[in-house]
């Protein structure tokens, strides 16, 4: 019994030592990000010395929501923030935990600012050390611009998320992907807005969606304006943002040196075989008409058609077309747009009714110069829809001295 109650003891004892030597571990150390001076990123881009990396030695933050991250692969440790003033690419030393749509304040201190290719962006950015997260699914909405928008002003849109209406990749419908993802090489395609401006669209290889067809119609693309050197790159943050399934616009380039590809076709109604259209390729691909005779000195009585193929307008909802023009040497006769419900698309034109839209677009007027290209602007085709819609564009020659040259180029219709 003695020896029991000595164990017993013994046992209290061993337990009661145990309990007491348990270690108790400390919880790890929150580090506090400073905030310092709250400055706008327009404020800090123009901290920026032209040339320069500027090694930011402040308490100094901003803050802004995240426009573009990592989660697609097309990005790799950086990510956009904009705020109310403009945009700028942050890029960090390691992946990021930020998504689109994150409220974060971003703490510059260690930090270089400085422009890669153009390009600004804050660099050198450690996720733990530099970001602090204020709240999420603060999304932020795109600006709406046209491309010239953007092109003209590439400083006041960089870093920004931004939307284009009514453009087209111009390879869409060949069957092309964003990227090549086999090689996981990046790609660059181009997209066109209705009156042939172009921008382009660059896709990391080792994005998600790299293998992904682009889209083949018209419609919305929403991206982040990035630059490389001079130029503009657009940024796709997720393809399920692009509503591009509208009909692609019929778009005539000439770049085949053809006039008649894509359905197109010539009636040359009266004059000499000089007076018919013709491709003009010395310098660029163009339709070219003129009624000048260099043996007179004079121009020859003619008339030529340049005719689009069948539209199906019905269900079209703002018809219209559009085209580049330049003129030399005069500007008589006048070139002509014409628009037919009627024509049967073989025979000769004026066996149908045609409706004039010359008065409507804009003319280049500057015959000294074939550097002048002008668009004629968006001429409204919504009174004539129908199944069997056609365009031309008409040349009437006249036996006068002082006849112009014409060129076309870039015909697009929204149908």
């Amino acid at each position: 019994m003695k020896n029991l109650k000595y164990i017993i003891g013994l046992f209290c004892i061993v337990s009661i030592t145990l309990v007491s030597c348990e270690k108790e571990f400390d919880a790890p150390p929150t580090t506090a990000i400073p905030t310092g001076n709250v400055v706008t990123i327009a404020e800090l881009r123009a901290m920026h010395t032209p040339g320069s990396t500027v090694e930011i030695t402040e308490e100094l933050s901003i803050q802004g929501v995240i426009i573009a991250d990592e989660s697609t692969g097309n990005l790799y440790k950086e990510s956009y923030i904009e705020d109310a003033t403009g945009g700028i690419n942050l890029r960090f030393i390691s992946s990021t935990g930020l998504y689109i749509g994150d409220s974060v304040r971003v703490y510059l201190k260690g930090s270089k600012l400085l422009r890669y290719n153009q390009m600004m962006q804050v660099d050198s950015l450690h996720p733990d050390n530099n970001i602090t997260k204020i709240a999420t699914l603060k999304y932020k909405t795109p600006q709406i611009v046209t491309v010239n928008d953007i092109l003209y002003n590439l400083e006041d849109f960089q870093g920004e998320l931004i939307q284009l209406n009514s453009v087209r990749f111009i390879e869409g419908g060949q069957g092309k992907t964003y990227a090549d993802a086999e090689n996981l090489a990046s790609v660059t395609r181009v997209l066109q807005d209705i009156n042939g401006n172009q921008i382009d669209v660059r896709t990391s290889g080792y994005a998600n969606f790299a293998s992904d067809t682009i889209p083949s119609g018209v419609g919305t693309f929403i991206g982040v304006m990035a630059q490389y050197n001079s130029g503009a790159q657009l940024l796709v943050r997720n393809p399920n943002e692009l509503n591009m399934n509208g009909e692609a616009p019929i778009v005539k380039d000439f770049n085949d040196q053809s006039l008649t590809s894509g359905g197109w076709t010539v009636q040359h109604v009266t004059g000499p075989s000089f007076t018919e259209w013709g491709i003009f390729a010395a310098t660029n691909s163009a339709a070219k008409i003129s009624c000048y005779n260099s043996s007179t000195s004079m121009g020859e009585v003619s008339e030529s058609w340049l005719i689009s193929p069948s539209l199906n307008l019905t269900n079209a909802a703002t018809p219209s077309v559009n085209f580049r023009n330049v003129v030399r040497y005069g500007t008589i006769p006048q070139l002509q747009v014409m628009v037919s419900t009627d024509y049967d698309g073989v025979s000769n034109p004026n066996t149908a009714t045609w409706t004039d839209l010359t008065s409507l677009a804009i003319w280049d007027t500057d015959i000294n110069s074939w550097s002048t290209w002008t668009s004629s602007g968006d001429l409204d085709l919504t009174p004539y829809l129908s199944a069997n819609t056609f365009v031309a564009f008409k040349h009437v020659g006249v036996n006068t001295s002082g006849v112009g040259t014409w060129e076309l180029d870039d015909i697009t219709i929204v149908n």
